[in-house]
Parts: structure tokens; C-alpha cells; sequence
């Protein structure tokens, strides 16, 4: 890894999960730390999400990869530590996340190089989709097995479509905000 990539993976993964956070912070305040709400995704898909675009952009795929799984694995912990995991539900967001990420960061993101506020929408629109998918997932998983309490699909598609663009609209924000500060670091002081 040379030093040319390494700042700005380091400058884009931090502008966009503090994007994530903000977002969060701006419409939930302080419960985006609580471990037990579903919020808490601002704070820890933020952190992840943000490794995930960087390192697919600027750094090996292995080593992106590496990054990225050792994120999930550190959340798991903290979130198996406050009681809160369903390790297969996670698993299916991550996979939503990084896949979402993935496809905007090798497509989208190249393409729109001059559409500033399509980049956000678009990130935000594919994260939001890759929550309902794993939303619809989740719920016929939960309509297969009678004993679980039965659940609205109306309710939880609102809901994750929802924190899903938003979440998309941090970390967008974020990554917007880091190209201008990286563009400005490449040309240098005037």
C-alpha cells in the first residue's frame, strides 16, 4: 500500500462515517449509541459502510476485505456483549451493505464523476433497496417458523427503507465532502 492511497482511504472512511453519524445524531440525538436500538446502525454500518467504499476505491480488494471483516467481526462482539446479535439478521445486512457499497463504488461512482448530488442519491437509493431486500428476506424467514409473533412487511419495509437511504445519505454526504478535501489536497496551496 502506498502512501498516495492510504490518505485518502483514511480521509474518505472517516468524512463518511462521521456523515453517518451526523445524520443520525441530527434525527435520533444520542440513542445511536445505545447498542439496543436499531439506530445504533447510524454509528456502526456508518464506521463500517464508509471502510467498506474506501477500501473498495483506494486500497488491494483482499485487503479491503480484511478490513471490512474485521469491522463486522469487532460489531458482532460489541453487540453479542450487549445481548443484541441475531448473527443471521446481521449477517444478511452486512451482506446488503457491502454489496450496495460495492456495486456503487466499481459502477456508479466512476460514472458520475460530475454529478455531485446523483452520487448521494444514488448510494442512498441502493442502500435503501438493499434494505428492503434483506427486509423481505427477514420476513419470510419469520412467516416460516409459527412460533414467532407475526410481523407487519408494510412496517418493517418502512422502516429499513428509511434507515437505509438515510444512512446512505450520510455516508454519501461524507464521501462528497472527502473528495472536495482530497481535491483540494492534490492541487495543493494556492
Amino acid at each position: 500500500m502506498s502512501g498516495e492511497k492510504l490518505k485518502p482511504f483514511f480521509i474518505t472512511a472517516l468524512l463518511a462515517a462521521v456523515g453517518s453519524i451526523i445524520i443520525g445524531l441530527l434525527l435520533f440525538h444520542q440513542r445511536i449509541f445505545d447498542i439496543g436500538r436499531g439506530v445504533f446502525q447510524f454509528l456502526s454500518f456508518g464506521i463500517i459502510g464508509s471502510a467498506v467504499f474506501s477500501g473498495f476505491r483506494f486500497l488491494k480488494r483482499w485487503v479491503a476485505i480484511l478490513i471490512v471483516l474485521l469491522l463486522v467481526i469487532l460489531s458482532e462482539i460489541l453487540l453479542m456483549s450487549a445481548g443484541r446479535a441475531l448473527l443471521w439478521q446481521d449477517v444478511l445486512y452486512y451482506a446488503g451493505l457491502c454489496g450496495a457499497l460495492g456495486v456503487f463504488s466499481d459502477y456508479y461512482f466512476p460514472k458520475l464523476t460530475d454529478a455531485v448530488l446523483n452520487r448521494l442519491l444514488v448510494l442512498s437509493s441502493l442502500l435503501a433497496m438493499s434494505y428492503v431486500v434483506v427486509t423481505v428476506i427477514i420476513y419470510l424467514v419469520y412467516q416460516s417458523i409459527p412460533s414467532m409473533p407475526q410481523v407487519s412487511l408494510s412496517q418493517m419495509i418502512y422502516y429499513d427503507l428509511s434507515q437505509g437511504f438515510l444512512i446512505g445519505l450520510g455516508i454519501g454526504g461524507g464521501i462528497e465532502v472527502a473528495e472536495l478535501f482530497i481535491r483540494k489536497l492534490a492541487s495543493g496551496p494556492e
